[in-house]
């Protein structure tokens, strides 16, 4: 008999646990401005063409050129002036923190604090940080959001914030 209720309160927090998970992964598919500049920032620091998903209409239509594809050129230029390949210039964000002020219902500022060092691989990343043999820089900028079709894109000017 005590088998039994072992059993049954194992599979007990086996199916709560499911439940969490299914609600957890439901809540964050959630659009907010503070994830869409979260997200975006990651991509602008690890040089990644995906930002431009993040970009309002007013920055990607406006535009002669694709600022995009600009930033990343002037990138790969900048690497190039100081004899590396543009990865180097790739960094990655952590202990990231956000705070959203919404300025109305369809315009937001997020203000974002983290820290950011040198993308290299995982491995080399994690030998680096044990042995402290990278630098980190930190990062604080506001980037300003607009709802456009039901999604938080970036606006402003957000290739101006922070040299890498």
């Amino acid at each position: 008999m005590d088998r039994g209720t072992k059993f049954l309160a194992f599979a007990t927090v086996i199916i709560i646990a499911f439940i969490l998970q299914v609600a957890l992964i439901i809540a964050d598919k959630h659009e907010s401005p503070a994830k869409s500049a979260v997200e975006f920032t990651k991509a602008y620091f690890k040089l990644d063409q995906e930002m431009a998903q993040y970009l309002c209409d007013e920055l990607t239509e406006a535009a002669e050129e694709d600022v995009v594809d600009a930033y990343l050129n002037r990138m790969a230029e900048k690497a190039g002036t100081m004899g590396y390949k543009t990865s180097y210039m790739k960094t990655a964000l952590s202990h990231i923190e956000s705070e959203t002020e919404m300025q109305d219902e369809n315009t937001a500022v997020v203000r974002i604090k983290a820290e950011r060092r040198r993308y290299v691989n995982p491995v080399f990343g994690a030998i680096a940080k044990i042995f402290f043999l990278t630098e980190t820089y930190p990062v604080d900028m506001s980037i300003t959001l607009v709802q456009e079709n039901g999604q938080w894109k970036v606006c402003g000017a957000p290739f101006s914030r922070v040299e890498l």
